[in-house]
């Protein structure tokens, strides 16, 4: 178990490297290509630094009873997942992963079967991994260890802030489209309105008419044309999230984001 916070900084970051490893290998060999998995851009993977931590804390003192380490595991982490996803959906309006389409699954932020994947992750890191990761903090001198930290920590800081900023930027894209494709959905209605209720007029009062429909279509046309460079704007960081969370959902927009999704 950690003794002090400083043990604590670098086992969470230790471990939550080695989680986004072990996500990109996993990616890896089901997808045959490289994917950046993760919240951030970084190789790092957060819930995987807190849920080691977790379990050390709570159950180094049965980590020889494997059937209540196995278990124990798996409730802490589990419902850590759960209410990672469930706070990360409040904040940003996105589902991040969707295990609905999986059995014994709970509200598609945890399902059975990677439960059992993180309780048999955490006995194995808590029998085998952890021991010489351990030790290999303690062997680190303290100062040294300690300026290592600072960096480390001003680079998770800054991939925090520079992440943050890219989903803020995609839901301002995302609630754009919603208003453009809203006003281009009003003024298709007011162009057929028109043609329909001036059919009768079409004679009389032709050039009127005519140049009444043709601001409307311009309008039409540069809405349009905003919608499309919003649908294919690219900027960093979005390409890499679109493709770490494939089954992302989002609570306001979610049909936006699955056109989106497949102009990416």
């Amino acid at each position: 178990m950690p003794c002090d916070v400083y043990e604590a900084a670098w086992m969470f970051f230790i471990y939550a490297c080695i989680g986004w490893c072990t996500e990109v290998i996993y990616v890896g060999l089901n997808k045959g290509h490289f994917v950046n998995r993760g919240f951030f851009n970084g190789p790092i993977c957060p819930i995987y630094g807190i849920g080691v931590l977790i379990v050390v804390a709570v159950l180094t003192p049965l980590k020889n009873n494997f059937i209540l380490l196995f278990l124990g595991s798996m409730v802490l982490t589990s419902l850590l997942e759960f209410l990672t996803g469930l706070i990360l959906e409040k904040l940003f309006s996105q589902k991040w992963w969707d295990y609905s389409d999986m059995p014994f699954n709970i509200k598609g932020y945890v399902c059975l079967k990677f439960s059992i994947y993180w309780g048999m992750g955490c006995m194995l890191v808590m029998n085998v991994v952890h021991p010489g990761i351990y030790r290999s903090i303690r062997f680190i001198p303290r100062k040294l260890g300690i300026i290592f930290l600072v960096i480390l920590l001003v680079l998770f800081i800054a991939d925090l802030c520079v992440t943050v900023n890219i989903l803020l930027k995609f839901n301002r894209n995302l609630r754009s489209m919603e208003k453009i494709a809203n006003a281009i959905h009003k003024l298709s209605d007011e162009v057929g309105e028109d043609i329909f209720e001036k059919a009768s007029a079409v004679v009389s009062k032709r050039e009127d008419i005519h140049e009444d429909l043709k601001e409307k279509r311009m309008e039409l046309e540069r809405l349009n044309e905003e919608y499309k460079r919003i649908l294919e704007e690219r900027y960093f960081g979005f390409k890499r999230l679109i493709k770490a969370f494939p089954s992302m959902r989002s609570k306001k927009w979610d049909e936006l984001l699955q056109q989106l999704k497949k102009e990416k």
